[in-house]
C-alpha cells in the first residue's frame, strides 16, 4: 500500500467518525481537510469526544484568516491543557491552509486516543488488546489463526469470522472457505458493510498480497470492535427496558394480590412508566440517529463507488489514448518512409531530367554546328557560281521561339532537305568534271 492509499483509508474512516460525533449537534463535514479549517466544527468535535466544555470565547462565524487561526489555536490549547493531548508537528496554519497530511495525522492521534486506546482485552490494551479481542472472538472458527495484523488477515477468514460471529444469519461460514483469498476478502467486506455498518476501507488484492499498511488494518479492525460494543450497548438498553417492564408487571401483580398502599403503588408505577418512557424515547432517538447515520453512510458509499467508477473510466480513457498515440506514431513512421521514397523518386526524376536536358543541349549544339557548316557550304557554292538550295537565315529566327523538341524536329526536316540539295549539287559537279575531262581529251 502506498502513502496515497493510506491517506484515502484515513480520509474515509475519519470523515465517517467525525460525522458520527458531530451528528449529536446536527453538524457534519464533507471534506475532512477543508471543513475543519475555521475551527468551529473542530471545537464542537473536541467537546463531544471528551465530554468537556470549552470555557474560552471563540468566533462562531469567522470571516478572516486571522479569526480562523485564532479559533484553531484555542482548540489546540483546549486539547493540550484540558484533555492532556499533545499533537506534535501540527499548527493552526495547517488547518487553515488545508494541509491534508497534517490534519489526517492529527485525527489519527485522536482516533488512537479515543477509539483504539480504550480497547482492552484481558491484560492487553490498544492494538495488542484489539488483536487479542479478535483472537478470542474468532476462537473456534476453522482456519482462523490470529498472531499479528500483518499476517493473520490475508486469507479473509478472520474478517468472515468476525462478521459471522456478529450475526450468523448473514451467511454460512463454511460456504466461503473454499473460495480464493481475494473472493473471501471481498465477501467479508460486503458482509461487514451490510451487517455491521463497517464501511469498506481496504482493497482485497492489497490485503491478500500483504501490502496493506498495518495502520489501515488496525483502523479497519477497530471498527469491528466498536460495532460489537454498539450492539452490546443496544442489547443492554433493551435488557434494561425489559427488566423495567418486568418490574412494572410485578408491581401490577402485587397491587392485585397484596394489600399495599394504593397511592404508594401508583407512585411507583408512575415512576416506572416515566423511566420506561424515558428509555423508550432514548431508544427511539438512538434508532433514529442510527437510521440517519446508515442513510448518510449509504450516500457516502454510493459517492465513493461513483468516484471509483469514474477513476476506472479515466484509466480506460488514458489507456485508449496511449493506444491511439502508438497507432499514430506507427502511421507517422509509415508516412515518413513513404516521404523518403517519394523524395528519392523526385531526386531520380530530377537527375533524369538534368541528364535529358544535358543531352538535348548537346544535340542542340551539334545541330547549331551543323547549321553553321551548311551555311559555310552554301557560301562556297554561291562563290563558285553554282545554283543550289539555300538555307534561309530566317529559319534560325523561326525556330528560336519554338519549344526545344519542336526546334529539333524543324531543324531535322530542314537538314534533310539541305542534304538532298547537297547530293544534287555533288552529282552536278561530278557530271561537269566528267564533261570537262571528255572535252580535254577530244582536243
Amino acid at each position: 500500500m502506498t502513502g496515497k492509499d493510506w491517506e484515502i483509508v484515513q480520509e474515509k474512516a475519519f470523515t465517517a467518525w467525525v460525522n458520527s460525533v458531530l451528528d449529536k449537534r446536527g453538524e457534519k463535514i464533507v471534506d475532512v481537510s477543508r471543513d475543519l479549517s475555521d475551527g468551529v466544527k473542530l471545537i464542537y468535535f473536541l467537546e463531544l469526544i471528551s465530554g468537556k466544555k470549552l470555557n474560552k470565547k471563540y468566533d462562531f462565524e469567522p470571516k478572516s484568516r486571522i479569526q480562523m487561526v485564532q479559533n484553531i489555536v484555542i482548540a489546540l490549547k483546549f486539547l493540550e491543557e484540558e484533555l492532556k493531548i499533545k499533537v506534535q508537528g501540527v499548527g493552526a496554519e495547517d488547518f487553515v491552509d488545508f494541509n491534508k497530511k497534517m490534519i489526517l495525522g492529527f485525527l489519527w492521534t485522536l482516533y488512537r486516543k479515543y477509539r483504539i486506546a480504550v480497547i482492552s482485552e484481558g491484560d492487553k490494551s490498544s492494538e495488542e488488546g484489539l488483536l487479542l479481542w479478535i483472537k478470542n472472538t474468532t476462537t473456534g472458527y476453522d482456519g482462523v489463526t490470529i498472531s499479528s495484523f500483518t499476517k493473520s488477515f490475508r486469507d479473509g477468514l478472520a474478517f468472515l469470522a468476525l462478521s459471522h460471529k456478529f450475526d450468523n444469519a448473514l451467511f454460512k461460514y463454511g460456504d466461503y472457505q473454499s473460495l480464493d483469498p481475494i473472493a473471501r476478502l471481498n465477501a467479508a467486506f460486503d458482509f461487514a458493510e451490510k451487517g455491521l455498518g463497517v464501511p469498506k476501507l481496504l482493497e482485497a488484492e492489497e490485503v491478500a498480497r500483504g501490502t496493506t499498511d498495518e495502520r489501515s488494518l488496525v483502523l479497519y479492525a477497530s471498527l469491528f470492535f466498536h460495532a460489537y460494543r454498539a450492539k452490546e450497548e443496544k442489547e443492554r438498553l433493551e435488557s434494561s427496558k425489559n427488566e423495567i417492564a418486568t418490574r412494572l408487571a410485578g408491581l401490577q401483580n402485587s397491587l392485585e394480590n397484596e394489600k399495599v398502599s394504593r397511592e404508594h403503588l401508583i407512585k411507583q408505577q408512575e415512576e416506572m412508566k416515566s423511566l420506561l418512557a424515558s428509555l423508550e424515547f432514548e431508544g427511539a432517538e438512538r434508532e433514529k440517529r442510527i437510521k440517519e447515520l446508515e442513510a448518510k453512510l449509504d450516500e457516502t458509499l454510493k459517492n465513493l463507488e461513483l468516484e471509483r467508477l469514474a477513476r476506472l473510466e479515466l484509466e480506460a480513457r488514458l489507456a485508449k489514448t496511449e493506444k491511439d498515440r502508438a497507432i499514430l506514431e506507427l502511421k507517422l513512421s509509415d508516412a515518413s518512409d513513404e516521404k523518403s521514397k517519394l523524395e528519392n523518386l523526385i531526386e531520380q526524376q530530377r537527375q533524369r531530367g538534368a541528364a535529358e536536358a544535358q543531352g538535348l543541349g548537346l544535340l542542340r549544339k551539334n545541330l547549331d554546328q551543323h547549321v553553321q557548316d551548311l551555311l559555310k557550304w552554301q557560301k562556297l557554292t554561291v562563290e563558285s557560281g553554282t545554283s543550289t538550295t539555300s538555307i534561309d537565315a530566317q529559319i534560325i529566327d523561326e525556330v528560336s521561339g519554338l519549344p526545344f523538341a519542336e526546334q529539333v524536329k524543324h531543324l531535322a526536316n530542314n537538314l534533310a532537305e539541305e542534304n538532298k540539295g547537297i547530293q544534287r549539287l555533288l552529282s552536278q559537279k561530278e557530271e561537269t568534271l566528267v564533261h570537262i575531262k571528255s572535252k580535254t581529251k577530244s582536243k
